[in-house]
């Protein structure tokens, strides 16, 4: 099967969605599929990935856009350079499709990963005779929770009732976008010819809005206790107990819900947990960063280094009460038996107290607050959570169940795709 993976986004990128294509190729190729990729690529002028991404690249046959199409900015969200970047990868995508076609092959399937993806892969230019090739959009989140979350001026708080101190504009504002992005998550679904979800959410709005085949399928992450990482960086790992964040830090990470819940610890006079906010992004020690109390900010070098992290954590903290997308932080978490402190649970095939602790999305200070006190005075119940989080990573997020879900569900569109 000759299948292209389409992603509207800089790559190869350390981000979630980046790591989530990246598994996604490696997982479909080690299945026996020939797999292509078709990004933004990087600008030749953005600081250099860690060395150990040469995975992203290794082997693959990689579309990107010329040069100067690029966005600088390697960030997620919108912004003013993307549509001229969408643009160009359109282009790109009719080029590809050509070259193939012109060495008489074509292929099975796009996996479009994002919404603009999707949108410029099923909406591409089909010249007469050209075989049709279906797109399956792999959906990274929702647009109705993922759009709001960019708009600065729409305060999330810190404090409990979240609704109460948003200003009524920002209400106002918020409903808009959400409703715009309601709008999007249903015209993609309608337009797809198969889908991918990642999450109970959004497999809920696309069997909502379409019609087409789809499945919820968890993204791929390889074993970590089976791949080899040098020791960079574990001699100084912080000591036990600790908790842990590891991620970017745009506004959408919802990190203030993190930091209130350590000022709230600090002001009931406790001594207050370790809180290790590791981040890739070196602006996370920035002077005018003031983080809180019990926040111990870290500037990630290497992938060996955030894989040590994360397997010597007490539990890692994913703070985001968006529903729609899942954190590539949680699944690394669940490979290494570290448990997890969430806002959601069956979201993401999990359970809470079982695989997952689940603080109160509706108390989200006290719930998180709660919760790292409850995992720094139970060890044992730290321990037991992460076993079974491991269950789970073996029945849900190997690469190898992962591809072959992924192929039988491609062979479902092929076949719905003649019929129609």
């Amino acid at each position: 099967m000759r299948l292209l993976l389409v992603g509207a986004f800089s790559y190869p990128h350390h981000q979630g969605s980046q790591a989530y294509f990246q598994e996604q190729a490696i997982a479909l190729r080690a299945a026996g599929a020939e797999v292509e990729l078709l990004t933004y690529g990087r600008r030749e002028d953005t600081p250099p990935e860690d060395p150990e991404r040469w995975r992203a690249l290794d082997g693959f046959a990689h579309h990107t856009l010329p040069q100067e199409a690029r966005p600088r900015s390697l960030r997620s969200g919108p912004s003013l350079a993307k549509p001229r970047a969408d643009l160009a990868l359109r282009r790109t995508l009719d080029d590809a499709i050509a070259s193939n076609l012109s060495e008489g092959a074509s292929y099975d399937a796009i996996l479009a990963h994002n919404l603009e993806a999707c949108v410029i892969s099923d909406m591409r230019r089909v010249k007469a005779g050209q075989p049709f090739t279906p797109t399956i959009y792999c959906v990274h989140t929702l647009m109705q929770n993922e759009l709001s979350a960019y708009v600065k001026f729409i305060k999330n708080g810190d404090l409990e009732n979240d609704a109460a101190r948003s200003g009524a504009f920002g209400k106002r504002v918020k409903r808009v976008i959400d409703g715009l992005g309601e709008r999007l998550d249903r015209f993609v679904g309608q337009r797809a010819d198969g889908w991918i979800a990642l999450t109970q959410s959004s497999a809920r709005v696309m069997r909502r809005h379409s019609l087409a085949p789809g499945a919820t399928i968890g993204p791929p992450l390889p074993d970590p206790r089976h791949r080899f990482f040098d020791d960079a960086g574990e001699a100084s790992l912080p000591s036990a107990p600790f908790f842990l964040y590891a991620g970017n830090l745009d506004g959408y990470q919802e990190l203030h819900l993190l930091e209130a819940a350590a000022r709230r610890l600090a002001a009931r006079g406790e001594s207050v947990p370790r809180i290790v906010v590791a981040s890739f992004d070196p602006s996370v020690l920035a002077p005018e960063r003031r983080w809180a109390p019990g926040i111990e900010p870290r500037h990630v070098t290497s992938e060996a280094e955030m894989q040590g992290l994360t397997a010597a954590a007490r539990a890692t903290i994913v703070p985001r009460r968006a529903m729609g997308g899942f954190p590539i932080k949680l699944v690394n978490g669940l490979a290494h038996g570290t448990p997890a402190i969430t806002f959601h649970d069956r979201e993401w095939g999990l359970e809470d107290g079982t695989n997952v602790r689940v603080a109160d999305p509706n108390r989200p200070v006290e719930g998180l607050a709660q919760a790292i006190t409850e995992l720094t005075e139970d060890p044992g119940l730290a321990r037991s959570m992460g076993e079974k989080a491991r269950a789970r990573y073996e029945t849900a997020h190997r690469p190898g169940v992962t591809a072959a879900q992924t192929l039988g569900l491609i062979e479902e569109v092929r076949i719905a795709a003649r019929r129609s």
